[in-house]
Protein backbone atom coordinates (compact mmCIF):
# COMPACT_ATOMS: atom_id res chain seq x y z
CA UNK A 1 0.00 0.00 0.00
CA UNK A 2 0.99 3.81 -1.00
CA UNK A 3 0.68 6.34 1.17
CA UNK A 4 0.19 10.02 0.41
CA UNK A 5 2.30 12.28 2.33
CA UNK A 6 1.03 14.01 5.25
CA UNK A 7 3.84 15.98 7.96
CA UNK A 8 2.99 13.20 10.60
CA UNK A 9 3.81 10.48 7.70
CA UNK A 10 6.58 11.81 6.78
CA UNK A 11 8.22 11.91 9.83
CA UNK A 12 6.67 8.15 10.74
CA UNK A 13 8.52 7.17 7.88
CA UNK A 14 11.35 8.95 7.69
CA UNK A 15 12.49 8.06 11.47
CA UNK A 16 11.81 4.24 10.05
CA UNK A 17 14.48 5.34 6.91
CA UNK A 18 16.52 6.80 9.09
CA UNK A 19 16.52 3.83 11.87
CA UNK A 20 18.82 1.63 9.19
CA UNK A 21 22.33 2.83 8.20
CA UNK A 22 22.62 4.06 5.31
CA UNK A 23 23.93 2.24 2.44
CA UNK A 24 27.93 3.71 1.80
CA UNK A 25 29.13 0.58 -0.21
CA UNK A 26 29.50 1.67 -3.96
CA UNK A 27 28.54 -1.31 -5.60
CA UNK A 28 27.78 -0.32 -8.92
CA UNK A 29 28.77 2.76 -11.26
CA UNK A 30 27.93 3.69 -15.05
CA UNK A 31 29.38 6.67 -16.11
CA UNK A 32 28.70 5.71 -19.96
CA UNK A 33 32.35 6.28 -20.67
CA UNK A 34 32.19 3.82 -24.27
CA UNK A 35 29.24 1.65 -25.53
CA UNK A 36 28.37 -1.44 -24.16
CA UNK A 37 25.82 -3.60 -24.50
CA UNK A 38 24.39 -3.09 -20.98
CA UNK A 39 22.22 -0.21 -22.22
CA UNK A 40 20.06 0.05 -25.38
CA UNK A 41 20.93 1.77 -28.30
CA UNK A 42 18.64 1.85 -31.12
CA UNK A 43 18.08 4.04 -34.11
CA UNK A 44 13.94 3.87 -35.42
CA UNK A 45 11.18 5.62 -36.68
CA UNK A 46 10.21 5.61 -32.58
CA UNK A 47 13.87 6.68 -30.99
CA UNK A 48 17.44 7.50 -30.96
CA UNK A 49 19.64 6.31 -28.24
CA UNK A 50 23.11 6.45 -28.37
CA UNK A 51 26.11 6.75 -25.79
CA UNK A 52 28.27 9.59 -26.70
CA UNK A 53 31.19 11.63 -24.77
CA UNK A 54 30.25 10.15 -21.44
CA UNK A 55 26.47 10.36 -22.07
CA UNK A 56 23.47 8.44 -22.65
CA UNK A 57 21.74 10.62 -25.23
CA UNK A 58 18.36 9.19 -25.64
CA UNK A 59 15.70 10.88 -28.10
CA UNK A 60 11.92 8.95 -28.01
CA UNK A 61 10.49 10.59 -31.49
CA UNK A 62 7.50 8.77 -30.61
CA UNK A 63 4.74 11.23 -29.11
CA UNK A 64 2.06 8.21 -28.30
CA UNK A 65 3.88 6.58 -25.88
CA UNK A 66 6.66 6.36 -23.28
CA UNK A 67 9.80 4.08 -23.00
CA UNK A 68 11.34 2.18 -20.52
CA UNK A 69 15.05 1.02 -20.17
CA UNK A 70 16.32 -1.52 -18.24
CA UNK A 71 19.95 -2.36 -18.39
CA UNK A 72 21.28 -5.96 -19.61
CA UNK A 73 22.07 -8.48 -17.11
CA UNK A 74 21.65 -5.81 -14.27
CA UNK A 75 21.85 -6.59 -10.62
CA UNK A 76 18.65 -6.65 -8.53
CA UNK A 77 19.08 -4.65 -5.45
CA UNK A 78 17.57 -4.88 -2.12
CA UNK A 79 18.07 -2.37 0.77
CA UNK A 80 20.05 0.72 -1.55
CA UNK A 81 20.93 4.38 -2.21
CA UNK A 82 20.48 5.35 -5.93
CA UNK A 83 22.08 8.21 -7.76
CA UNK A 84 21.40 9.36 -11.08
CA UNK A 85 22.11 12.17 -12.74
CA UNK A 86 20.32 13.68 -15.96
CA UNK A 87 19.46 16.55 -17.90
CA UNK A 88 16.48 18.14 -19.99
CA UNK A 89 16.80 18.98 -23.79
CA UNK A 90 16.28 22.71 -23.74
CA UNK A 91 15.46 22.36 -27.26
CA UNK A 92 12.89 19.71 -27.38
CA UNK A 93 9.62 21.08 -25.24
CA UNK A 94 7.54 19.13 -23.05
CA UNK A 95 10.14 16.33 -22.56
CA UNK A 96 10.68 14.45 -19.48
CA UNK A 97 12.94 11.64 -18.05
CA UNK A 98 12.83 9.69 -14.98
CA UNK A 99 14.56 7.42 -12.44
CA UNK A 100 13.24 4.10 -12.40
CA UNK A 101 13.61 2.25 -8.94
CA UNK A 102 13.10 -1.31 -7.75
CA UNK A 103 11.91 -2.47 -10.73
CA UNK A 104 11.37 -5.85 -11.79
CA UNK A 105 13.02 -7.08 -14.21
CA UNK A 106 10.75 -7.00 -17.40
CA UNK A 107 9.36 -3.82 -16.42
CA UNK A 108 6.15 -4.70 -15.33
CA UNK A 109 6.20 -3.11 -11.81
CA UNK A 110 8.36 -0.10 -10.43
CA UNK A 111 8.74 3.42 -9.03
CA UNK A 112 8.96 5.98 -11.44
CA UNK A 113 10.28 9.97 -10.17
CA UNK A 114 10.18 12.23 -13.78
CA UNK A 115 10.83 15.99 -13.92
CA UNK A 116 9.60 17.76 -16.84
CA UNK A 117 10.98 20.83 -19.23
CA UNK A 118 8.31 23.29 -16.87
CA UNK A 119 10.24 22.31 -13.32
CA UNK A 120 7.81 19.97 -12.43
CA UNK A 121 8.10 16.16 -10.70
CA UNK A 122 5.95 13.49 -10.07
CA UNK A 123 5.89 9.85 -8.59
CA UNK A 124 4.40 7.38 -10.40
CA UNK A 125 3.69 3.19 -9.59
CA UNK A 126 3.90 1.22 -12.33
CA UNK A 127 1.75 -2.42 -11.30
CA UNK A 128 1.22 -4.84 -14.14
CA UNK A 129 1.90 -2.33 -16.82
CA UNK A 130 -0.55 0.41 -15.16
CA UNK A 131 0.65 3.72 -13.97
CA UNK A 132 -1.15 4.96 -10.77
CA UNK A 133 0.16 8.47 -9.32
CA UNK A 134 1.76 8.96 -6.02
CA UNK A 135 2.04 12.81 -6.16
CA UNK A 136 -0.07 15.68 -7.01
CA UNK A 137 -3.23 15.23 -8.09
CA UNK A 138 -5.47 13.20 -10.45
CA UNK A 139 -6.43 16.63 -12.36
CA UNK A 140 -2.51 17.92 -13.17
CA UNK A 141 -1.42 14.26 -13.74
CA UNK A 142 0.35 13.90 -10.62
CA UNK A 143 3.07 17.02 -11.58
CA UNK A 144 3.79 19.36 -9.01
CA UNK A 145 6.09 22.13 -9.75
CA UNK A 146 8.80 22.72 -7.75
CA UNK A 147 12.23 25.47 -7.99
CA UNK A 148 14.48 23.31 -7.09
CA UNK A 149 14.00 21.23 -10.09
CA UNK A 150 16.88 23.52 -12.71
CA UNK A 151 15.83 24.27 -15.94
CA UNK A 152 16.71 22.04 -19.01
CA UNK A 153 20.14 21.95 -20.19
CA UNK A 154 21.50 21.90 -16.66
CA UNK A 155 22.03 19.01 -14.75
CA UNK A 156 19.12 17.41 -11.85
CA UNK A 157 20.33 14.84 -9.74
CA UNK A 158 17.84 12.16 -8.63
CA UNK A 159 17.92 10.19 -5.56
CA UNK A 160 15.95 7.23 -4.44
CA UNK A 161 16.87 5.05 -1.36
CA UNK A 162 15.14 1.68 0.00
CA UNK A 163 14.99 0.84 3.47
CA UNK A 164 13.20 -0.70 6.06
CA UNK A 165 10.30 -1.54 3.76
CA UNK A 166 10.33 2.71 3.04
CA UNK A 167 11.44 4.53 -0.08
CA UNK A 168 12.26 8.05 -0.04
CA UNK A 169 12.70 10.29 -3.21
CA UNK A 170 14.93 13.27 -3.54
CA UNK A 171 15.65 16.16 -6.34
CA UNK A 172 18.59 17.64 -6.14
CA UNK A 173 19.24 17.61 -1.80
CA UNK A 174 15.26 17.98 -1.18
CA UNK A 175 13.44 15.44 -0.25
CA UNK A 176 10.28 15.32 -2.35
CA UNK A 177 8.76 12.16 -1.27
CA UNK A 178 8.45 9.30 1.25
CA UNK A 179 6.27 5.84 1.23
CA UNK A 180 6.44 2.86 1.99
CA UNK A 181 7.13 0.08 -0.56
CA UNK A 182 4.08 -2.08 -2.24
CA UNK A 183 7.01 -4.66 -2.44
CA UNK A 184 9.86 -5.85 -0.35
CA UNK A 185 11.29 -7.82 -2.94
CA UNK A 186 14.77 -7.20 -4.90
CA UNK A 187 14.60 -5.11 -8.34
CA UNK A 188 16.57 -3.55 -10.97
CA UNK A 189 17.54 0.83 -11.82
CA UNK A 190 16.43 1.85 -15.08
CA UNK A 191 15.24 5.07 -16.72
CA UNK A 192 11.85 6.41 -18.14
CA UNK A 193 12.07 8.48 -20.58
CA UNK A 194 8.52 10.55 -21.92
CA UNK A 195 6.68 10.29 -25.01
CA UNK A 196 8.34 12.99 -27.72
CA UNK A 197 10.81 13.62 -25.19
CA UNK A 198 15.14 14.23 -25.63
CA UNK A 199 17.38 14.50 -22.69
CA UNK A 200 20.71 12.38 -21.59
CA UNK A 201 21.96 10.66 -18.55
CA UNK A 202 25.06 11.31 -17.22
CA UNK A 203 25.88 8.77 -14.02
CA UNK A 204 24.41 6.24 -12.21
CA UNK A 205 25.58 5.53 -8.88
CA UNK A 206 24.25 2.26 -6.42
CA UNK A 207 25.10 2.32 -2.57
CA UNK A 208 24.46 -0.58 -0.59
CA UNK A 209 24.96 -1.90 2.70
CA UNK A 210 28.15 -4.39 3.59
CA UNK A 211 25.76 -6.99 3.85
CA UNK A 212 24.36 -6.17 0.54
CA UNK A 213 27.05 -5.85 -0.79
CA UNK A 214 28.00 -9.35 0.04
CA UNK A 215 25.10 -10.83 -1.30
CA UNK A 216 25.40 -8.57 -4.40
CA UNK A 217 29.22 -10.28 -5.20
CA UNK A 218 28.05 -13.53 -4.51
CA UNK A 219 25.44 -13.79 -7.02
CA UNK A 220 28.04 -12.53 -10.12
CA UNK A 221 30.02 -14.91 -8.87
CA UNK A 222 27.47 -17.85 -9.32
CA UNK A 223 26.02 -16.07 -12.50
CA UNK A 224 29.49 -14.92 -14.30
CA UNK A 225 33.31 -15.42 -11.57
CA UNK A 226 34.61 -13.19 -14.71
CA UNK A 227 32.19 -10.59 -15.06
CA UNK A 228 32.44 -10.06 -11.27
CA UNK A 229 35.69 -10.08 -10.75
CA UNK A 230 36.33 -7.19 -13.45
CA UNK A 231 33.59 -5.00 -11.64
CA UNK A 232 34.97 -5.28 -8.55
CA UNK A 233 38.41 -3.69 -10.17
CA UNK A 234 36.02 -1.22 -12.05
CA UNK A 235 34.53 -0.21 -8.65
CA UNK A 236 37.71 0.09 -6.67
CA UNK A 237 39.20 2.35 -9.65
CA UNK A 238 36.11 4.63 -9.67
CA UNK A 239 36.52 4.60 -5.50
CA UNK A 240 39.95 6.13 -6.34
CA UNK A 241 39.04 8.60 -9.11
CA UNK A 242 36.53 9.41 -6.88
CA UNK A 243 38.11 10.37 -4.09
CA UNK A 244 41.23 12.05 -6.02
CA UNK A 245 38.34 14.48 -7.63
CA UNK A 246 37.08 15.39 -4.46
CA UNK A 247 40.59 16.16 -2.97
CA UNK A 248 41.20 18.09 -6.29
CA UNK A 249 37.77 19.87 -5.78
CA UNK A 250 38.51 21.05 -2.46
CA UNK A 251 42.52 22.12 -3.70
CA UNK A 252 40.95 24.38 -6.37
CA UNK A 253 38.10 25.80 -4.49
CA UNK A 254 41.03 26.74 -1.51
CA UNK A 255 43.38 28.17 -4.48
CA UNK A 256 40.45 29.92 -5.97
CA UNK A 257 39.74 31.50 -2.66
CA UNK A 258 43.06 33.03 -2.16
CA UNK A 259 43.32 34.38 -5.32
CA UNK A 260 40.50 36.07 -5.38
CA UNK A 261 41.67 37.53 -1.74
CA UNK A 262 45.03 38.73 -3.52
CA UNK A 263 42.80 40.26 -6.11
CA UNK A 264 41.05 42.15 -3.24
CA UNK A 265 44.24 43.22 -1.73
CA UNK A 266 45.48 44.23 -5.48
CA UNK A 267 42.95 46.30 -6.48
CA UNK A 268 42.71 48.08 -3.57
CA UNK A 269 43.56 51.75 -4.45
CA UNK A 270 44.60 52.62 -0.84
CA UNK A 271 47.27 49.54 -1.59
CA UNK A 272 48.65 51.04 -4.36
CA UNK A 273 48.43 54.46 -2.90
CA UNK A 274 50.32 53.67 0.39
CA UNK A 275 53.06 52.23 -1.48
CA UNK A 276 53.51 54.77 -4.13
CA UNK A 277 53.75 57.30 -1.39
CA UNK A 278 56.27 54.85 0.71
CA UNK A 279 58.46 54.90 -2.32
CA UNK A 280 58.50 58.31 -2.70
CA UNK A 281 59.27 59.08 0.77
CA UNK A 282 62.47 56.71 0.36
CA UNK A 283 63.30 58.10 -2.84
CA UNK A 284 63.74 61.58 -1.67
CA UNK A 285 65.87 59.79 1.68
CA UNK A 286 67.95 58.57 -1.06
CA UNK A 287 68.43 62.16 -2.81
CA UNK A 288 69.53 63.52 0.45
CA UNK A 289 72.06 60.83 1.38
CA UNK A 290 73.50 60.61 -1.87
CA UNK A 291 74.10 64.23 -1.53
CA UNK A 292 75.49 64.06 1.93
CA UNK A 293 77.53 61.36 0.60
CA UNK A 294 78.92 63.30 -2.06
CA UNK A 295 79.80 66.01 0.41
CA UNK A 296 81.91 64.01 2.88
CA UNK A 297 83.70 62.27 -0.15
CA UNK A 298 84.71 65.70 -1.10
CA UNK A 299 85.79 66.22 2.03
CA UNK A 300 87.43 63.72 2.70
CA UNK A 301 89.46 63.93 -0.31
CA UNK A 302 90.31 67.61 0.98
CA UNK A 303 91.92 66.27 3.76
CA UNK A 304 93.55 63.33 2.56
CA UNK A 305 95.37 66.02 0.11
CA UNK A 306 95.85 68.27 3.22
CA UNK A 307 97.51 64.96 5.24
CA UNK A 308 99.80 64.33 2.13
CA UNK A 309 101.11 67.71 2.36
CA UNK A 310 101.30 67.67 6.02
CA UNK A 311 103.13 64.32 6.25
CA UNK A 312 105.79 66.15 3.26
CA UNK A 313 106.37 69.44 5.16
CA UNK A 314 105.62 69.17 9.13
CA UNK A 315 106.56 66.61 12.15
CA UNK A 316 104.55 63.72 13.80
CA UNK A 317 101.61 65.23 16.20
CA UNK A 318 100.31 67.29 13.57
CA UNK A 319 99.72 64.09 11.24
CA UNK A 320 98.56 61.90 14.24
CA UNK A 321 95.76 64.75 14.77
CA UNK A 322 94.79 64.71 11.03
CA UNK A 323 94.98 60.75 10.58
CA UNK A 324 92.76 60.27 13.61
CA UNK A 325 90.24 62.94 12.32
CA UNK A 326 90.70 61.45 8.70
CA UNK A 327 89.65 57.90 10.10
CA UNK A 328 87.01 59.33 11.94
CA UNK A 329 85.30 61.10 8.90
CA UNK A 330 86.26 57.61 6.96
CA UNK A 331 83.96 55.60 9.71
CA UNK A 332 81.53 58.35 9.15
CA UNK A 333 81.43 57.52 5.55
CA UNK A 334 81.32 53.87 5.52
CA UNK A 335 78.63 54.03 7.94
CA UNK A 336 76.47 56.37 5.45
CA UNK A 337 77.53 54.42 2.74
CA UNK A 338 76.15 51.34 4.12
CA UNK A 339 73.10 52.81 5.21
CA UNK A 340 73.03 54.49 0.97
CA UNK A 341 72.93 50.51 -0.04
CA UNK A 342 70.02 49.51 2.36
CA UNK A 343 67.97 52.24 1.33
CA UNK A 344 68.61 51.21 -2.22
CA UNK A 345 68.22 47.62 -1.36
CA UNK A 346 64.37 48.52 0.62
CA UNK A 347 63.43 51.02 -2.77
CA UNK A 348 64.44 48.31 -5.34
CA UNK A 349 61.49 46.09 -3.57
CA UNK A 350 59.47 48.38 -2.89
CA UNK A 351 59.58 49.30 -6.80
CA UNK A 352 59.53 45.65 -7.74
CA UNK A 353 56.32 45.11 -5.23
CA UNK A 354 54.40 48.09 -6.47
CA UNK A 355 55.15 46.97 -10.36
CA UNK A 356 53.51 43.40 -9.62
CA UNK A 357 50.70 45.34 -8.21
CA UNK A 358 49.96 47.57 -10.93
CA UNK A 359 50.68 44.79 -13.48
CA UNK A 360 47.58 42.63 -11.87
CA UNK A 361 45.57 45.67 -11.45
Amino acid sequence: MIYRLSLALVLLLSLGLSSTETPDQLIWTERFESATTTWRTSNSLDELYLIQGGHYVLFRKNESGPSIILPENGDLYGECHVEMEMMLDPLVPGSSLGLMFMARPNGSAAYILEINDSREYRIRQIEESVFKELSGTTKNAGWIRDKVIHKPGEINRITATYGSGVIKFEINGKDVWVGDAYQPEKGKIGIYIGPGSKGQVDEIRVYVSQEEADRIKKDREDQDPLRAELTEIIISLRQTINAQNKEIDSLMKVSGQLQAEQSKFDNNPRNVKKLTAQIAGLEKEKRALEAKVRQLTKEVTVLKKFQDNIKTRQGGDIVIKLTNALGEEQDKNKELEKEKKELTSRLAALELELKTYKDNE
